[in-house]
Parts: structure tokens; C-alpha cells; sequence
């Protein structure tokens, strides 16, 4: 991840900071970010759109959303709260009582399916992007 990147994510995860402490969802993590640009929609809400480096026989992947960023205070919580509270939120806006987050987090699901809960304190991923591993069994007819 680009290290840009990684200290704005570290600023807006920090409670030290005078920043709103926000609830991060990931959509695509890029592997090799060049560029990002941070879009300030309503209400606080930032999306962030990130270039990745073209490998040599890949297709330009252009511009994508890396993620999207939520102010906690906006969901109804307080700054403190633990995942599964904001994680209960956010799949069920019912439950948000800001009308712009709600409908934000309603547009979200419904592009990406569902949130999921990550291993780091307030942050999330969709499952739209989530890697799949399955594992083909039995045995496999050959064509003819």
C-alpha cells in the first residue's frame, strides 16, 4: 500500500487527533497504489478512489474505490464503540438515525452485498471483494 496512504489512514484512526474517529470499509485493497484521490461526500462521509500500477500484460485497471470512510458519530456511536456495534449498523441502517449516512450505507450495500468485519479496531471490507477460496473436489470428466 502506498505509504500516503497508510499515514491517512493512520490520522484518521487516531483518537489523539482533533479528527472525528471514523469506521473504515474497504473495498478493494490495491497492491500497488500510485496515486489516491479523497472525495468529501455529504455529511463527512470519504470515498476514496486509488490509481494501481499496470503490470506489463494486464489491462490498466484505471481508477477503482479503494474505501470508504464513515464517521462514527454519524452512525449513532460513540467514538469508543466496539466492531460488532458499528458492524451491527452498518448492516442494518434501519438503525442510523442521520438520513445522508443512512442512505450513504444503504447505496454501499447494495453495490457490495454485505459488510464484513476486519481484524483491525474499526475497520471493515465488503464481500463483494472478498478473496474466494474453494477448493475443487471429485473427479473431473475429460471433454472430448
Amino acid at each position: 500500500m502506498n505509504d500516503k496512504l497508510k499515514e491517512f489512514l493512520k490520522k484518521i484512526h487516531d483518537p489523539k487527533n482533533n479528527l472525528p474517529i471514523y469506521a473504515t470499509i474497504i473495498v478493494r485493497p490495491g497492491k500497488n497504489i500510485l496515486d489516491f484521490k479523497i472525495k468529501k461526500e455529504e455529511v463527512n462521509i470519504l470515498k476514496i478512489i486509488a490509481h494501481e500500477e499496470k503490470k506489463k500484460k494486464e489491462k490498466s485497471t484505471g481508477w477503482f474505490t479503494h474505501s470508504f470512510h464513515i464517521p462514527i458519530k454519524n452512525l449513532g456511536l460513540s467514538a469508543d464503540s466496539k466492531n460488532k456495534d458499528i458492524l451491527a449498523n452498518l448492516s442494518n441502517p434501519n438503525q442510523i438515525s442521520n438520513k445522508p449516512t443512512k442512505a450513504y450505507v444503504e447505496d454501499i450495500l447494495r453495490k457490495y452485498i454485505d459488510i464484513l468485519p476486519e481484524k483491525k479496531k474499526h475497520y471493515f471490507k465488503t464481500q463483494r471483494y472478498k478473496k474466494k477460496k474453494e477448493m475443487q473436489t471429485g473427479v473431473k470428466l475429460k471433454g472430448f
